[in-house]
């Protein structure tokens, strides 16, 4: 049982006013009715934000909003960066454009849902029917975090109920993160520093950020070569010197030809008693990637606790080791966004079938994600936090309590708002339970012997 709402979240109310234009009254209010609902514990089930609410609006009414409701979401997307740029004041910060994929898992009527492929889950090691969205995020490395924008990723070729004879057009996730990047830059965002994992660490993908004029950091494979001055000069089969005076290695073996390593870590914290800390092993070199035109920055960065290696790459040619590793290390924050968009506002949950509906429920939960970093941020800077900022879970519990406070509150006053809670959970309790089907007799066995007998 699902403690009720007892009324629209402040910040939420005020912080989706950047869509009124594009919303009706009553739309609007369906929208900010299903963002409490998420952040107060709701699962992305229409019923249950529906009886969370005590039946204010009924499943059907929600339902034809998220699916049927004329807006465009593309309108609703633009005025939300307008007012993220506006709120953090971005095109006078510089920060980092951190890119990724996640998938949306589904298992109930994912057939019909729109963007449903049976995709490859590294994680998993299997095959499943998922959602693949690519997200575009920014951060300033600190306070400041929110989604800039996301696609969903569609398969070549794959006939799945969904479509209806209808055709997306395919293009790689790389493809997407390099039109989500141009749009970001035209809608007023500064060229920022563009981080990823090795998914993306692909010739095509940076040869379009050289030509966006954006600096990198990003993870490459180990199956990378670079090259490195040939030991003996190579000739031509008619005994002329080779253009290519070069020969190519795998990273692994060329890194174990260089003996010298800066270990990087954190200082000692006297206040709070923690000594010096290693935490990585690092090497690095200037040199060119056999499959990668341009001269880089490569870095070999052994993480000493969990004994793994990455191999990051990168333009800025000026940076240190400790630079190219702090800077690759803001990639996490869109980490901590799925989790958060998973756990809180239950991304994976939402089984809207149609694209509006899939569209407008992956938009609600990068808008909840803004917000609660925003209200974080505003705490922060009016002086209400003696200490560090919060957490996003800590944001939600602290609205759930005073949730909470307010149902004490109302059931203190008024009665019958208990009656009209447990009416609304008994109707729920009955339709949900199975009725048993009764045995009745359907033959009489005299009968039957008398029949046999003549």
């Amino acid at each position: 049982m699902k403690i009720p709402c007892m009324t629209r979240l402040p910040f939420i109310v005020t912080g989706l006013s950047f869509v009124q234009s594009e919303l009706t009254g009553i739309q609007f209010d369906n929208l900010t009715l299903i963002a409490t609902a998420l952040v107060l514990g709701a699962k992305f089930n229409l019923t249950q934000i529906s009886r969370m609410w005590l039946k204010e609006k009924c499943v059907s009414t929600l339902s034809h909003f998220m699916s049927d409701a004329k807006f465009s979401t593309y309108e609703m997307q633009r005025l939300y960066i307008e007012q993220a740029l506006l709120m953090y004041n971005i095109k006078k910060r510089k920060g980092f454009f951190v890119i990724d994929d996640t998938m949306q898992h589904h298992t109930k009527f994912c057939k019909w849902i729109h963007g449903v492929f049976v995709l490859f889950d590294h994680a998993m090691g299997t095959n499943v029917k998922s959602v693949c969205i690519v997200f575009l995020y920014y951060t300033n490395g600190d306070e400041i975090k929110f989604v800039v924008d996301f696609r969903i990723f569609y398969k070549e070729s794959n006939e799945m109920l969904w479509r209806r004879e209808k055709r997306h057009h395919h293009k790689t996730k790389y493809e997407l993160a390099v039109e989500m990047l141009e749009l970001a830059l035209k809608r007023g965002f500064p060229k920022c520093t563009v981080l990823a994992d090795s998914w993306f660490g692909i010739e095509p993908f940076i040869k379009e950020l050289r030509r966006l004029h954006l600096s990198y950091v990003l993870e490459i494979k180990d199956s990378y070569t670079i090259r490195q001055p040939c030991k003996k000069p190579k000739l031509t089969p008619t005994g002329k010197l080779a253009t290519n005076q070069y020969d190519t290695i795998k990273l692994p073996l060329f890194f174990q030809t260089i003996s010298s390593f800066t270990k990087c870590g954190l200082e000692a914290d006297k206040q709070a008693g923690k000594e010096k800390k290693s935490l990585y092993h690092t090497k690095v070199i200037t040199g060119r990637l056999n499959s990668i035109k341009g001269k880089h920055r490569i870095v070999e960065s052994i993480d000493q606790r969990k004994k793994s290696v990455k191999y990051l790459v990168t333009n800025e040619l000026h940076w240190e080791t400790t630079m190219i590793i702090s800077v690759y290390s803001y990639r996490w924050v869109i980490e901590e966004f799925f989790r958060n968009a998973k756990q809180l506002s239950d991304m994976e949950g939402a089984t809207i079938r149609s694209e509006q509906g899939v569209t407008l429920s992956l938009c609600l939960v990068s808008w909840i994600d803004f917000l609660l970093h925003l209200e974080n941020y505003r705490q922060r800077t009016a002086g209400k936090l003696t200490k560090d900022s919060l957490t996003i879970p800590s944001i939600v519990r602290q609205a759930q309590y005073s949730n909470l406070k307010a149902l004490l509150d109302r059931l203190e006053k008024d009665e019958t708002f208990v009656q009209k809670w447990l009416k609304v959970e008994k109707e729920h309790i009955e339709k949900k339970r199975k009725k048993h089907k009764q045995l009745i007799e359907i033959d009489n066995q005299d009968e039957m012997l008398f029949d046999l007998a003549a």
